[in-house]
């Protein structure tokens, strides 16, 4: 007498349906997303039974100690069984998994290491800094700031999200925005947020007090001071023994990033006032003398901008910016950035004789001094106030033209 076939359980086939409705299909030797699995898992109970037999069609090491957490955590009996069937099944195709003792497994729903990402400097020292981790029933815990350096934190928000919307949030910003977040290790940027916090804190902004609580939701152990995390491939050594990506290092302006390095009205002013007071000035100066004025005036702000404090602020910046054109798979710029940086680590550095420094300052100043002559030219438009340098102009003009 033949055998009676055995009676597949409905919910298998329900469950099937609602997988296919998330867009989870898993195939042979597939790799897993962990967390979008995590994330699904306890939203459906006939989903979780067809996931727990799908896995067994996967037939890797990976699905199969998914598996055996799950079963160890789960105390759902008909998924326990299904679960089992599929180790099983596994274990007959020679894949074994591990199972941890009761008690001392780790949850499914929460990786071993929280997730950092980072975005590129602007030309302030700003970068966005985030930290992700995944919550114990689903969704992750997601906490961003805003770090300049030197200045520390300038705000934090920390909220719950689901894995869809954290891939909706990078898009966003990559198309509305430009901006790309790199993931980094997480341990360097909460070495970040914190040091963050503390030059903050020390300047008594409130906006920033929410901070220790918020990270508690992602560790509750110190953090830790953590040096830029440069891939191996970015030998700092050989970068600092070849001149070729310091003499190179103009080229820096060239990626869209760096093109927002340009200082801030505030941080031109001085130097643009000085320009514009050798130009004001009641000595009618021939050309050749305008640009050594402008000359001396462009050396100081490199001398001053690229030394001391603000010089090591600046070395800091363009490392990190390494580690960002690293992960974005720009050698070249990576290797100039890092060169540039560690010039500027060097004792008595000032940026004199750096391409990118001096290119900074010119294009940051020459930018500032054009806006300001264009309102001024627009002021004097209205207005029967007469200046020194421009009477003298004038009078040099009309001189000219007696002796034609």
């Amino acid at each position: 007498m033949a055998k009676k076939k055995a009676k597949r359980d409905p919910r298998l086939a329900r469950g099937r349906k609602v997988l296919e409705e998330w867009g989870i299909q898993l195939a042979a030797g597939q790799d897993l997303d962990i967390a979008s699995l995590g994330e699904r898992i306890g939203q459906n109970a006939d989903a979780d039974l067809a996931l727990a037999a799908l896995l067994g069609e996967v037939q890797t090491a990976e699905s199969a100690q998914f598996l055996a957490q799950w079963e160890e955590k789960t105390t759902d009996k008909p998924l326990r069984k299904e679960i089992s069937r599929t180790l099983y099944r596994l274990s007959q195709k020679g894949i074994q998994a591990d199972r941890p003792q009761k008690g001392a497994g780790k949850s499914i729903l929460t990786p071993i290491e929280p997730e950092g990402y980072l975005s590129a400097m602007d030309g302030r020292g700003d970068r966005l800094v985030w930290i992700v981790k995944s919550r114990v029933g689903g969704g992750l815990h997601f906490l961003s700031s805003l770090v300049n350096e030197p200045e520390g934190m300038r705000y934090i928000e920390g909220t719950e999200i689901s894995r869809k919307m954290l891939r909706q949030v990078l898009q966003d910003l990559l198309e509305g925005r430009g901006v790309t977040m790199v993931q980094v290790p997480w341990r360097y940027c909460d070495f970040l947020m914190q040091e963050g916090y503390e030059r903050a804190e020390a300047q008594d902004k409130k906006e920033v007090e929410a901070y220790p609580a918020l990270r508690s939701f992602v560790s509750t152990t110190p953090a830790d001071p953590q040096a830029v995390p440069l891939p191996d491939s970015l030998d700092r050594e050989a970068v600092a023994g070849d001149d070729m990506f310091l003499t190179t290092s103009i080229q820096l302006g060239e990626e869209p990033e760096m093109q927002r390095w340009v200082f801030d009205a505030e941080q031109a002013k001085p130097y643009v006032e000085k320009i514009s007071s050798a130009q004001e000035s009641p000595l009618v100066l021939n050309q050749h003398q305008q640009k050594d004025r402008v000359d001396d005036v462009v050396k100081q702000a490199i001398a001053e901008v690229f030394s001391g404090e603000s010089g090591q602020a600046y070395a800091r910046r363009l490392e990190e910016m390494a580690l960002y054109f690293a992960a974005t798979e720009r050698v070249a710029s990576a290797q100039r950035a890092l060169a540039v940086s560690l010039a500027l680590q060097k004792e008595g550095a000032s940026g004199s004789g750096i391409p990118f420094c001096e290119g900074l300052v010119q294009q940051s100043i020459g930018l500032h001094y054009t806006e300001e002559r264009q309102q001024q030219q627009e002021e004097a438009k209205s207005s029967l106030i007469m200046k020194p340098s421009e009477f003298a102009a004038q009078a040099q003009q009309a001189q000219r033209q007696r002796r034609a």
